[in-house]
């Protein structure tokens, strides 16, 4: 009798379990109202910042050069290395400028005692 009664409880329960519905979250009516996937539609302050200094502040260092900005009027034009190699270059530039010696770290950094074996 025990058996029986085991072995029935054990059909329902897994009746049940069989017909639930196996819904993606995104299809899942409930779970959306809880935690649905909608984007955000108003942006955060560090976004907000971050747009306004790109549009108004910020000019990239290509800009600047007359050189390229003759390459660059023509939107339909082929890549070339040349180009990136000149990109580059002023990157380099710039960045050398900006970075002296004196602020550097690796001075400090070569200094520094050394720990192990040396080979």
């Amino acid at each position: 009798m025990k058996n029986i009664t085991l072995i029935i409880l054990i059909i329902i329960l897994l009746n049940g379990c069989s017909q639930v519905d196996g819904a993606n979250p995104s299809q899942n009516k409930a779970l959306n109202t809880l935690a649905g996937k909608e984007e955000k539609t108003k942006k955060g302050f560090l976004q907000n910042t971050m747009d306004s200094w790109v549009e108004k502040e910020w000019t990239p260092t290509i800009e600047k050069d007359e050189k390229i900005k003759e390459i660059n009027k023509d939107e339909d034009r082929n890549f070339t290395i040349q180009e990136f190699i000149d990109k580059a270059s002023i990157y380099n530039k710039s960045y050398d400028d900006n970075n002296s010696s004196n602020s550097s770290h690796i001075k400090k950094i070569n200094s520094l005692p050394v720990i192990g074996n040396i080979k």
